[in-house]
This record gives C-alpha cells, structure tokens and sequence, in this order.
C-alpha cells in the first residue's frame, strides 16, 4: 500500500461529491499526454443506496495491479467502506482531489465512516502535525479508520499492520474533534486481540517472541523476522482461537521450557484460547505434551497449519488445517487437525493419557451424531478412524498406539488397515468398506493417499493391499523386510550405508519403502522415504556424503541432535575401471563387485559407497552455525582493523532500509554483517573469500575461525529465500560423483543466483547448472556489493545437499545437476515430490534471453567448494 501522505497537495479536494465511478478509467487513444494520474475503481457487493463498498485508488499506467486482485477478497460493508490507496509518486498529482471528492460522496451517501487502508496515514509527522486521517476527518466530518504504519491483506480478508508505532496501535480510529482511539494491529479485530497486546515481546531463552497476524511467533534467537508472503503471515486469523507458531526445532535449549514460560506469561483469558502449530513441518506433538506437564494444564496442539481456503459453498473463506513441507508446501488437509495433551498424572505407575481429539475431517456419510471423537462407521458395522497420519479402519474403534502416536507426514495421507490375521473374508469386508469410503475423501486426501501393510503382516496381505492400491489409485507403502529389520536390530555405532535406489519397481530392500510411483529413468529422484508401521521403527539412514575434498576421504562434522552420530562413509568417485563397491541396504558387509564390471550409466543407478574404513577419519573442522560470541566479534573486529570502515558505511544504511535486521542488540547485529558484507565483496581466492574460509577449515588452523564465526551468525539474520537457486561448474561433463542419493556438503559459503528474480543473469554456455531447492539460502541483496543484479543469494557454510538426479547435455537441454538442500538436524532425508523435480528440472533447462545481465564470477566454481 501507499503512504504517500506528502504527496497529497491538494488535500481537501472538491467539496461536492464526485460523480460514482463506473470503473477503471477508460484507456484513451494511445498515451494521456498528462502523463500517469490517479483514477478510481470501485468493488464490492453493490446493495442498497450508495452502490459498491470498496474503492482502489491507482495510477492510470497500472491497468492490471494484483492490489485490485487482493482487494476483493477484504470484508467490506457498506456501513464502513474500504478506501485503498495504491498510487505511485508520478501519478500523485491529483489524488488529494480524487480521495477529497470520494470522501464527500460517502459522506452524502450517509455512510459512517470510512476504512482509509494507507500506509502510515495514521501516523503524526515528525514537525507535530496532525496524522492525514485527522485532517481528513475533520474536514469532512467525517469518521475515519486508518493505520499508523504499512498495512497488509491476511488471508480471510482482514488487514494487518505489521509493525506498530505502539504495543496497542496499528489501526486508529479518527472522529472529528476527538482524540484517537487505537483499535488494535488486527481489523477486524478478534477477540483476543486487546489482551494480546499486554504480552511482552522480545528474547525469551534461546528463543524470540514476535507478533504475526493470526497471534504469536516463538522462533530461535537471530533467525531474521517474518516478512509479508511468508508462511507466519499465511496463517488464518481465527476470531477466537490465538495461534502460537512455533519454529524452534533447531534450538540449542529445551523448547517446551521456553513454550511454557511464554504461555504462562499470557494473561489467563487468552490461556484457553491458545493453540500451537508446528512450523517449518515438525512434529510438535511431543513439545506440547511436555509443555502441559510443565503447566498442570491441558494444551491444544494443530497436525498441521491453520490456513484460510475458499468455502467450496461460496461465500467467505474458512479455516482448514493442512499439512505444509519444509519447502513450504500446502499438500493435503489433516484428518486429525488437532489434539489436546493432558497433564501426566503424578505418581510412580501413572501413564501419561493418550491425546484427545479436538478437531477432524471425517466424511458426513460416516461420521454420525453419537459416534466417538473423530470416529466413523463405515457399512458392515467396521470402523474409520482419523489419526495424526491419516486414517486406520478395523473392526474395532481403538487403533495400536503405534498408528494412533505415528506424526503425519506432509508427503502422504498414510491409510491402515487392521490387521486380520491371515483370514481372508475378515479382510476383504475391510477392503470393501474403505473402497465405498475413499470417493467420499476430499480430492486433496485421495491424491495423497497411500495404503500401508500392517507390522508383520504375511506375503497375502501384502498382495491384497498392493492390488487394492493399484485398483484404487492410492499409493502403496509395504512393511519393512525381515532383513532390514535384522539389520536395524543388529545396528552398531557406525552407520549402515545408505540404501540403493531401485531402477525399476522392484520389491523394497530398505526399513523404509519410497512411493510406489517410480520416477521416468530420464529424472532419477531420490524418493522420501516413509516409516513402516511397527511399534518401534528405526529410522533410515541417511545418503552417502561428498564434502569436496581432493584428499582421503572424510565425514561431515556432526550437527546438533539429540546424540552424536558416528562418521558416515562419502560416495567414492565411480570410475570404469576400478568401480566402487556396491552398498546393500541390509547387509553392512557387501561382496566386492568384480574389478570388471563397468561404471553404472544407466538411469537411476545405485548409490554407491566406499567401503567402511577401520577407524574413523579426521573430519573438518565444525562450520558454525549459530550466534557469534563477545570473543568471535572482538577477534573479528581486530582481524578485519584494515578494511573495517569500508564495510560499516554499507551495512549501516541496510540497518536503516531494513530495521528488522538489528535485532534486540543492534552492535553485535551490525558486527555480524560486517562480516557478511566483507564476505560478499570480497574476491573468492581474496584473503576473505570462500577459498580461503575452506583451506581454513580443512586444516584446522582457525586464523579465520571467527570471521567464520560472525558470517554465519549475520547469515541467520538476512531474510530467507524461497525458489529456484542456480551455481554454474566449469564443464563439460558432469562430476563422476555426482549420483543421485549421494550428499555434496560444502566447506564454505556458497554463492548462487536466483533464477525466478527480476534481472536475474543467465548462466553462461559450457558450464554445468547445480540446481537447487533450498531451505536456508539468505537473500543478500540488501548488502550486496555495487553493480550487483540483486539476484544472488548465500548458503552458509556446512550446508548439505542431496543429489536428485542428473542429466548430461543433449538437444533437450544443457548439463545439469538437480539437488535439494537438507534441512539441519533432520536424521531421515525427504526427498521432493515427483512433480516438485520436473519444476526443477524446467527451471534448470531455461535461458534467460539475449538481454539476461552477466552472470556473476562469485557464483561460479566447483560443487560442492573445493577445500
């Protein structure tokens, strides 16, 4: 929105109402020779006297803003109409005359006020003048509602101001002659939004508490503030539900400590009004259970996000949990929505309760008035029961806890049938009810569906349910073989290397069984891999990785988890002569392959491992990844005493452009991207570029360690990027080890460009494209150097990649190289849908045209960087 309030001359207007617009101003003959002014379009239900009850305020030259798409999702009345300014400076020249006139045709149509959606209007200028609401109310005696900072538009139709002058501002209520009355950040508002406003803000432990338009934000200290268009501000805004979004899986302390202190600082009428939703697609449920045992009080946790989608009845929107990947992706609306976690009983044999069901989606043709909580009958008295992974139905109502406790997965609604023993009819009239259910399932849960075989279930079984996938469309999701269980029981400190792939639909190997949609061989994915049913399930390892080095091979430095994980082995370079040894997904010790046999170029060919060395070896130095310390700031400071003043010029403006990026302690802020900044001006060999950071870890000499330190500490403050991120390599082929399921790790930050930017370079001829979809790029446009297109973006460094797939150079396009970052601290990779890879694989294939800027040297180079 606008906030064009010096802009406005002339004010006070006419003082005779307009004549009604009819619409957008009709296009003159070929260019208005007055250039760009403002014009009025009008929207909204037209009842009653006095016609639409929202107008858009835009410059002539903008026949197709998305604002006039926005604005017709807002609630409107014609009571209070909505007034939205969307003009830009050079077509400002009438517009005090155009919102003057507006104003006095809603005040001679007897409205009662106005909505005023322009940024700032609300605000008092610095010279103690009147805010522009108040002017405009007083002069047209008129009331008005405006907002004092920049306004946005919410899913629902709501409005949100984002960063408030004052804890109870955002939106001000103008009546001529009256003092303002602040009306809350939200409109309309909800009911708990007054008391939201006595919470405090700011660090909380290892974790900060933020504002957001559907509540709360508990997030990890130094991770940069939500922006509008991220996933916090896709949140529905639920009249009397507070939603806290919790994004604190990668923290260093206990969350559910954090969690609690935060919900027991709320005044005790928002208490029971407080849900929580998982962010960034982790499991909450076990947080929230330890969160209501630390309060002696019930806690309401969702399956997934709540967000707002259309009403298929028409009308307005409603809210609907749904399950939403790492990447970011809204797939299927959960069955379960919501539980509530009890308080374990105290005492030496007290059991913690099972969760509660609180909200769930269940067909009306099974679901009656007298069933149990998220319980259906299905026909031939079976019954249907909604779990947090999807659906169980059996004979009876009470599902295993292995299937009643298993978290939902954003990939796959996970269907489970009963185990019937081995008698045949009992299962086929489980088969033949679910059969009858699934036409009755929203289309979004049948297109994500997949059945999966009991634990232990016989070879019949698992034929039965196979065929039914297949005659039924769903998925398939077999057991876990007697030889993974085997060697999952067997597991010792080291590894077990990474499962094969399958070139074609062959009976699964591994503890984990991929979608039975096996990828074309042109686009070899590595496929998700999903837990088996069982009481117990071990998790999949994870792929092989390739850190770079030229030298003997070596494991990445483990990342904060719960415990430490052994060395895992790398891929080996796979070469005709000598080929590596085949991995075998159950057998830690695999027959050597014949020296003969040729190096796999087929598509989807088996990950291949080096086998496992006798102990241990060395392994790189440890990338750091969280906040710098007092001493990593004070020896960078001194490290970087020669080039310091160049670096604090820049980074200061990028405080004043963008002031979420300082933080609660503004210095260490502005320390930490220094740092950044030096880094992304510096030349890559230059004495702070990427190839010396990595010959700094690689030997362990530590003279860079903490400009190390504070890189990555300003890295976690630059917002993140969403899309498609691009690194050219120096062909013409493709790296021996670059196969798919294999793991590239990288030793120092990595420069990329993003291709879906405005401007964005195209990337020259004879190299080959690394295409990735990130999780933790940061944008870095705010602190690029000079002459910079504004579309690169940084990977911190220690960030690991999985290789999806690889295609040599042919008529339908250039060599290129498909990964998919792996998310910090995750054990079992997920890898992206089948159609999440072809986009991939689009966006890799395309050029930018002949008017593409120059590709950037920096995003050049080796993958992953050399050490």
């Amino acid at each position: 929105m606008s906030g064009l309030t010096s802009r406005l001359p002339r004010w006070r207007g006419r003082r005779s109402a307009a004549e009604p617009a009819t619409g957008p101003a009709a296009p003159g003959p070929a260019r208005d020779p007055r250039g760009p002014r403002t014009v009025l379009d009008e929207f909204g239900a037209a009842s009653g006297p006095g016609g639409a009850s929202g107008f858009l305020l835009r410059s002539s030259a903008d026949r197709r803003t998305s604002v006039r798409e926005l604005a017709r999702s807002l609630r409107v009345e014609r009571e209070r109409p909505v007034v939205i300014v969307d003009v830009t400076p050079d077509a400002a020249g009438n517009l005090g005359e155009e919102l003057g006139g507006l104003l006095a045709r809603l005040r001679d149509e007897h409205r009662s006020a106005a909505r005023l959606v322009m940024s700032g209007a609300a605000a008092r200028k610095p010279d103690g003048q009147l805010p522009l609401a108040q002017r405009l109310a007083d002069a047209w005696d008129f009331e008005i509602e405006a907002p004092d900072a920049a306004a946005v538009l919410v899913p629902g139709g709501g409005l949100y101001v984002t960063e408030p002058a004052s804890p109870a501002g955002g939106w001000w209520r103008f009546a001529p002659g009256a003092e303002p009355v602040a009306l809350g950040a939200r409109i309309p508002a909800p009911r708990w939004q007054r008391a939201l406003a006595r919470v405090p803000l700011g660090e909380l432990g290892d974790h900060t508490v933020r504002q957001i338009p559907a509540g709360l934000l508990l997030h990890p200290t130094g991770a940069a503030a939500p922006r509008p268009g991220d996933l916090a501000f896709a949140l529905a805004v639920h009249p009397d539900r507070l939603t806290v979004l919790v994004n604190g899986a990668d923290s260093r302390n206990d969350l559910a400590e954090d969690l609690a202190t935060l919900l027991a600082r709320l005044p005790a009428e928002l208490r029971d009004r407080v849900r929580l939703a998982p962010g960034a697609g982790h499991d909450l449920l076990p947080v929230a259970q330890r969160v209501a045992d630390l309060l002696g009080t019930e806690v309401e946790v969702c399956t997934g996000l709540p967000l707002s989608v259309p009403n298929p009845s028409g009308g307005t929107h409603q809210e609907q949990v749904r399950l939403v990947s790492a990447e970011g992706e809204s797939t299927w609306p959960a069955l379960l929505a919501a539980v509530s976690c009890a308080p374990a009983e105290t005492g030496a044999e007290a059991e913690t309760a099972a969760p509660r069901p609180v909200q769930w989606l269940l067909p009306d043709a099974v679901a009656g008035p007298d069933s149990e909580p998220a319980v259906g009958r299905l026909p031939g008295g079976s019954y249907v029961v909604a779990v947090r992974a999807g659906l169980w139905v059996g004979a009876t109502p009470d599902p295993p806890a292995a299937v009643r406790d298993r978290p939902a997965e954003a990939r796959a609604v996970r269907i489970e049938v009963a185990d019937t023993d081995g008698d045949g009819q009992a299962r086929g009239a489980l088969l033949k009810a679910l059969a009858a259910l699934l036409p009755e399932l929203d289309a979004q849960v049948r297109e994500h569906a997949e059945i999966a075989s009991p634990a232990g279930a016989g070879a019949e079984t698992v034929d039965a349910l196979r065929r039914f996938a297949v005659r039924n469309a769903l998925m398939f999701a077999a057991p876990p073989t007697r030889s993974a269980a085997a060697a999952a029981a067997a597991a010792t400190p080291a590894p077990v290397p990474a499962a094969s792939i399958p070139a074609a639909p062959a009976p699964p190997t591994s503890a984990a069984v991929p979608r039975t949609a096996t990828p074309p061989p042109a686009q070899a994915t590595a496929q998700a891999a999903t837990q088996a049913a069982g009481p117990a399930p071990a998790p999949a390892s994870r792929p092989a990785t390739s850190s770079g080095h030229t030298g003997p091979p070596s494991s990445p430095a483990p990342k904060a988890g719960p415990l430490p994980q052994a060395p895992e082995p790398r891929t080996a370079p796979q070469a005709a002569s000598a080929p590596s040894t085949p991995a075998s997904p159950t057998n830690p010790n695999p027959a050597p392959a014949p020296a003969s046999a040729p190096a796999p170029r087929a598509p989807e060919p088996p990950v291949r491992v080096a086998a496992a060395p006798s102990r241990p070896p060395t392994a790189p130095a440890p990338a750091p990844t969280g906040l710098s310390s007092g001493a990593d700031r004070a020896a960078f400071r001194e490290l970087a005493a020669s080039v310091w003043e160049e670096h604090t010029g820049p980074v200061n403006r990028a405080l004043v452009q963008l002031p979420a990026l300082r933080g609660p302690k503004e210095e260490q802020a502005r320390i930490d991207l220094v740092a950044v900044h030096l880094y992304l001006t510096a030349a890559p060999d230059g004495r702070f570029g990427a190839l010396a950071l990595a010959s700094d870890a690689a030997s362990g000499g530590g003279g860079l360690a903490p400009y190390a330190a504070c890189l990555a500490s300003g890295l976690r403050r630059l917002p993140a990027l969403r899309g498609t991120l691009l690194r050219a390599v120096p062909g013409p082929g493709i790296a021996d080890d670059a196969v798919p399921g294999t793991v590239l790790r990288c030793d120092a930050p990595l420069d990329v460009v993003h291709l879906e930017q405005k401007g964005a370079p195209a990337p020259p001829d004879g190299h080959v494209r690394y295409v990735i979809r990130p999780v933790t790029a940061r944008r870095t446009s705010v602190l690029a150097a000079p002459g910079d297109s504004g579309a690169t973006a940084l990977f911190a460094a220690g960030t690991e990649f999985s290789v999806l797939a690889r295609h040599e150079a042919s008529e339908e396009g250039p060599a290129r190289v498909l990964l998919a970052e792996i998310p910090g601290g995750t054990r079992q990779f997920r890898a992206p849908s089948d159609e999440a890879v072809a986009r991939l694989d689009e966006a890799a294939r395309r050029d930018g045209g002949a008017t593409a800027a120059r590709w950037p040297g920096r995003c050049t180079g080796h993958f992953p960087c050399p050490t």
